[in-house]
């Protein structure tokens, strides 16, 4: 028995961020039925399929031809009878078809039905395409990150998709609680935009209160010196001093006890106000060490410090990574194959989630048959339904 096995969803979302949330969804128990066109998922070939592997488990495929009469009529059966609806269409694609959250509450009076996009249902961006990295461009984040003598840059994992994605999955579960008391369904507009906005929330606050726009400072820290990232002998490492403490312990570790007596070096504020040159005299003693001895130095000395790993190293090195059981077996449906990919961040300590994916990624349309036998369509009309090309399968 899991918290959500009650709750049928209907996954009309493609791409990265509506499938985190449906897969956070169904990872709950919720049956989530994964509506494809005849294409399928536009990322499904993407990386190989390997994006597509990592956040669509637990999932139902059901590969229909919504422009079709009869696939139509299939879809619109599922919304009808739906729990909880996951779209991730630009604003007004699916009233063509009826689908959109005013023409399915006139048949489905309480369903909790969440809109992602990437701008939202109003303002003058809502017919605008979304993706992350061009959200990390409009939302402030982009000009914040990289180099000061260089163009700004995007963070490479889709972490706006992931955010948005959690947060749609947390107010849903809201809305289904609203629902459980007071018999309301709700419609949830939810974007990638908005989502980063709140992201920006200090640098926000920062702006009013001092009319100062945050700058691209590489490898460095915020409020504090040393803060940052540091050569080593075989790769980087990051650290920061965030207090006086942590100052003295650093220069303990390091045996040099005598940057506490320099006059540069005796705040915070002068740290920072000589954070050059206090760097200068760090770089000789961080490079006598390798980034994972310097690390362990500096966290038994209760300094916070990270040695900058690659993937290789969390895959093949870490022994945290293998404690937590962060990378679990998955499959890759695209190439057929098994494949690793990293877990559900959260642990429960009773049987509401052991870690492991409940069932592997679907293939496009593998459910099919399945979803419409338990629509109670019969034999005839299934195979109906195929000879007008109104739906697809994978066997």
């Amino acid at each position: 028995m899991k918290p959500l096995d009650d709750l049928t969803v209907v996954d009309f979302t493609q791409s990265i961020a509506g499938p985190v949330c449906t897969q956070l969804l169904a990872e709950m128990g919720a049956t989530v039925l994964k509506v494809e066109p005849p294409s399928g998922d536009s990322f499904r070939n993407l990386m190989n399929g390997n994006m597509f592997a990592s956040f669509n488990h637990g999932k139902q495929s059901l590969c229909v031809n919504i422009k079709t009469d009869a696939g139509l009529s299939i879809v619109t059966k599922l919304v009808d009878e739906a729990d909880v609806i996951v779209e991730s269409f630009r604003p007004g694609v699916l009233e063509k078809y009826d689908l959109d959250y005013e023409s399915v509450t006139t048949r489905n009076e309480d369903v909790v039905y969440c809109s992602l996009s990437g701008f939202g249902h109003t303002g003058p961006y809502q017919s605008y395409p979304g993706y992350d990295p061009s959200i990390q461009a409009v939302s402030g984040l982009m000009a914040t990150t990289g180099y000061s003598d260089r163009p700004p840059v995007r963070i490479r994992a889709s972490l706006i998709d992931c955010g948005t994605g959690a947060n749609a999955a947390f107010a849903i579960l809201a809305a289904v609680r609203h629902r459980d008391r007071s018999g309301d369904g709700t419609h949830i507009d939810i974007s990638l935009f908005d989502v980063a906005i709140s992201w920006m929330s200090y640098w926000i606050t920062n702006y009013d209160q001092t009319g100062e726009l945050p700058e691209r400072a590489g490898g460095k820290g915020i409020g504090s010196a040393p803060n940052g990232v540091f050569p080593t002998a075989d790769g980087h490492i990051y650290v920061a001093t965030l207090s006086e403490m942590m100052y003295e312990r650093l220069c303990t570790v390091l045996d040099r006890t005598d940057l506490l007596e320099e006059d540069r070096f005796q705040t915070i504020d002068d740290r920072m106000d000589h954070r050059e040159a206090l760097r200068d005299e760090l770089i000789p003693e961080f490079t006598g060490f390798t980034s994972t001895e310097l690390e362990q130095k500096l966290l038994e000395a209760q300094i916070p410090a990270g040695a900058v790993r690659t993937v290789r190293d969390l895959v093949e090195n870490d022994e945290h990574v293998e404690a937590r059981s962060m990378i679990v077996d998955s499959y890759n449906p695209e190439v057929d194959e098994q494949v690793l990919t990293a877990s559900l961040p959260f642990h429960f300590n009773s049987g509401i989630h052991d870690g492991q994916f409940s069932s592997r990624p679907p293939k496009k349309g593998e459910h099919t048959d399945h979803i419409l036998e338990a629509l109670l369509y019969s034999k005839n009309e299934i195979e109906q339904f195929y000879e007008n090309d109104a739906v697809i399968s994978s066997s």
